[in-house]
């Protein structure tokens, strides 16, 4: 029997390993982080990582039925449900994520095709998309070490992000070792940065990410920090405030290498990396909300298959630079001819196509006269 081939988007791997197993090692990445937000804030964050798992499971199924798709072992709405909780504040109702959700879902994945056929990165836009509509709980953080209510109404202390203070010039009230250690308010699963890098090289030694992207997403985003302070102070603590602070690492790690909206070759990573730190960049330091991650995100994945046809674009004269070095070096050699010159060898031709010979036109006119006897 023939094997029929299947011509389909990303996620897919040219390696030993499955795309099953490279789901498994996200989710497995995402446990540790889950673990911290446990001690920082105890149960509720437990049960909003779960709550957004389970209803986007459950929505993806009855997708796939309305697209009468055939059942396949897809672990990706799972890993959304896990990411959009870590976006948000601990405290953050349950509704707002059961919405977030939704909207991935519904919204970015199915209607484009399903599981390997989104436009855009599910989790950034349902995030975005709940951080319009419900901004001040979305943006609302409580303090860490608060024991929040699993359910109902949360009476948690509420205190100041450094992406916040940033956004107004000032200097964050906390430390740079305390965003490095989750102690600072944020986004539930963005704030301890050493556990997110760590679960970030993780995935890259599981090779169920590329390095490249947070590489050059990374580096060139911490240039520009340095370059451009909105604080004062020395040039190291505007650097640390600016990549601790926000989603900036999650998002490098866990949300700008989904393979789904992301280049598929090296070159145009780079090129993607590149850019979306100096888009991050700039809604950081002007938009009208503290988190830019998730809207830059956003608008760089419309560029995503321009940065891929350039890579095949590049790839193309790479692999085929000697004959294309030889055809110019032919047209190069050929002699060029003038205008005047191609146009004076057309109208000789013509004229020699039609000239007749006099001893012809002789011939003809005789012919033509004893023709005209012979009726007479």
């Amino acid at each position: 029997m023939k094997e029929k081939l299947m011509f389909q988007n990303a996620p897919h791997v040219r390696q030993s390993e499955s795309v099953v197993t490279m789901m498994v090692d996200v989710i497995v990445a995402l446990v540790p982080i889950y673990a911290m937000c446990f001690f920082y804030y105890g149960a509720r964050s437990i049960m909003l990582g779960l709550a957004g798992a389970f209803i986007c499971f459950a929505l993806s199924a009855l997708g796939s039925l309305a697209l009468r798709e055939k059942p396949v072992p897809d672990l990706t709405p799972i890993i959304t449900g896990l990411i959009i909780p870590l976006l948000m504040p601990a405290n953050i109702p349950y509704y707002v994520v059961f919405s977030a959700c939704a909207v991935a879902i519904l919204v970015v994945k199915f209607p484009f095709g399903g599981t390997g056929n989104n436009l855009f990165n599910p989790a950034a836009v349902g995030f975005a998309s709940v951080a319009i509509c419900w901004p001040e709980l979305v943006f609302s953080y409580p303090a860490a070490m608060q024991k929040i209510e699993i359910f109902g109404e949360t009476t948690a202390k509420l205190a100041q992000s450094p992406a916040y203070s940033l956004s107004l010039g000032a200097v964050p009230d906390y430390g740079v070792l305390d965003m490095l250690l989750g102690s600072a308010p944020g986004p539930m699963g963005a704030t301890n940065v050493l556990v997110v890098a760590a679960c970030g090289i993780f995935l890259i030694v599981k090779k169920a990410i590329n390095w490249v992207t947070p590489v050059f997403f990374l580096l060139p985003y911490a240039f520009l920090c340095i370059l451009f302070p909105r604080i004062g102070g020395s040039a190291f603590d505007a650097f640390c405030y600016e990549l601790f602070s926000g989603m900036t690492v999650f998002g490098a790690f866990f949300m700008l290498t989904e393979p789904v909206t992301s280049p598929k070759r090296d070159f145009g990573k780079i090129m993607a990396g590149v850019s979306s730190a100096f888009v991050v960049f700039l809604f950081r330091y002007f938009g009208e909300f503290e988190m830019g991650f998730a809207s830059a995100l956003i608008v760089m994945n419309v560029f995503s298959p321009i940065f891929d046809a350039v890579c095949e674009n590049v790839l193309h004269v790479y692999r085929h630079k000697e004959a294309l070095l030889d055809s110019f070096k032919k047209k190069k050699e050929e002699p060029e001819v003038s205008v005047f010159e191609e146009k004076t060898e057309e109208k000789t031709a013509s004229e020699e196509t039609t000239e007749i010979p006099k001893e012809e036109e002789t011939e003809i006119s005789e012919n033509e006269t004893e023709h005209e006897e012979a009726v007479v």
